[in-house]
């Protein structure tokens, strides 16, 4: 936003009052550019971040007393298009949606250094605007001011001028952000089997960032998140994704907090460990606390080390996944899993299963009210990844075997091979009783 630009000119008084800056719901119309911006960005593979708060904001440029919405497109980028997408030398693309009969539609849209509402010397208010510097005849970094009349049909302009020292103010502008937080420790590897860790601390986010050998093989990662970083509703998954500047590539880590402890953790997603022990010095960072509809940018994450530190630890896993340890009390025999009722998360909450539909991890197999096939087997197929195998009759009556497998997404989570699940272990007295179908090993 441009302040005080236009008030060398007796005619043009700025009105602050009318830029509302509270919270407020948005017009279907804006909403609809929103949601468009959100639905290009995923579709294309990216994370959408947005800065709601910037995004719209209402106001009055039109000069007929009724709400106008003026939408910064810059407010909200996509992670694999970078902040250039809707800016420039001439700055910012915004769109001014102005009110009509048929409610708001689309009036203005270009790219702008600032703009403002300002009233006019006859009455009304009307659009300021500052804009690239060869529009005034100068050079394209000088600074031009214009202001637009709203006629109900079209803009006209209603005055234009070189910026002068004056309009910047004797402060040079803007007062100057603090400098953002930035990260740049130095991984570090420590301990040795089960105990031996490689970890980062010192994030403005994260009070450490460290991977550990998993039994069965892999890794594991777990954060422990700083005041900073907003957390996910009970029972949701925390997301962490990173991108690389080298590669371009983008990796997701879903992460679920383990009981008692303030550790959000998951099995180390392959694409991730490449992110990294690769090239890049550190990687841009984001979290998502709802599934990964909208995502928020944070501190970019140093990789000083990292490669070295993540290489000795995977010297140690070996050892690590040739141990199998008798099942902790709780725990299921068969899997790293604890024992008890899992809700697909993805579509329900502990509270309110969806449809009431429900599994149950049994020490020695998975259970589904729904299946009337004969339990076989269920077993690890590798550190990450589980296969039940039942026994079925097909359409004739004969015995068919067939099998489902699983991944473990977390410390209480795993998913179906191949779909968009999140099977989360829930105490079984948040569910509702309709949702505890499981008698004992009996059924």
């Amino acid at each position: 936003m441009i302040r005080s630009l236009f008030t060398l000119a007796s005619a043009l008084l700025p009105v602050a009052a009318l830029v509302q800056s509270q919270p407020q719901a948005w017009p279907r119309e804006v909403q609809a550019v929103y949601d468009e911006l959100k639905a290009e960005c995923r579709a294309g593979g990216g994370k959408f971040v947005p800065d709601r708060a910037r995004f719209a904001v209402q106001t009055e440029v039109t000069g007929d007393g009724k709400p106008d919405w003026v939408v910064e497109y810059d407010a909200a980028h996509c992670s694999n298009q970078g902040y250039s997408a809707w800016c420039g030398t001439a700055g910012c693309m915004i769109a001014i949606l102005g009110s009509g009969r048929g409610g708001l539609t689309e009036i203005f849209s270009n790219n702008v250094r600032g703009w403002e509402a300002v009233k006019l010397d006859r009455g009304g208010t009307g659009l300021g605007l500052s804009v690239h510097g060869t529009v005034c005849g100068s050079i394209g970094a000088d600074m031009c001011l214009e202001v637009l009349r709203w006629d109900g049909r079209k803009w006209a302009l209603a005055g234009r001028r070189r910026g002068t020292p004056e309009d910047i103010g004797t402060d040079g502008g803007e007062p100057a952000l603090p400098p953002s937080p930035g990260h740049g420790a130095r991984w570090q590897f420590g301990g040795t089997g089960a105990g031996a860790v490689a970890a980062v601390t010192g994030h403005p986010q994260f009070v450490a960032l460290g991977l550990r050998c998993q039994p069965g093989g892999g890794l594991y990662m777990s954060v422990v998140p700083t005041k900073a970083l907003r957390l996910p509703p009970a029972g949701r998954p925390l997301l962490i994704g990173f991108r690389s500047h080298g590669e371009l590539t983008e990796a997701t880590q879903q992460l679920m907090l383990e009981p008692g402890k303030p550790d959000f953790s998951g099995a180390l997603d392959p694409a991730m460990q490449a992110l990294l022990t690769g090239a890049d010095a550190d990687l841009a960072a984001y979290a998502s606390t709802d599934g990964g509809d909208e995502w928020e940018e944070i501190t970019y994450l140093s990789l000083a080390g990292s490669t070295a530190a993540i290489r000795s630890l995977e010297k140690q896993c070996p050892q690590v996944a040739a141990v199998s340890p008798a099942a902790k009390p709780g725990q299921s025999r068969a899997v790293p899993l604890p024992v008890g009722y899992y809700v697909d998360m993805r579509i329900g909450t502990c509270a309110r299963p969806f449809g009431d539909g429900t599994l149950y991890l049994a020490e020695d197999r998975l259970v589904s009210p729904y299946n009337s096939c004969k339990f076989t087997s269920l077993k690890m197929v590798d550190g990450r990844n589980f296969r039940q195998t039942e026994s079925c009759l097909d359409e004739d009556g004969r015995p068919t075997a067939g099998t489902t497998n699983y991944r473990v997404t977390g410390p209480r989570s795993f998913a179906v091979e191949t779909y968009s699940e999140d099977w989360t272990w829930c105490p079984a007295a948040q569910l509702p009783a309709k949702a505890r179908f499981y008698k004992g090993a009996g059924r």
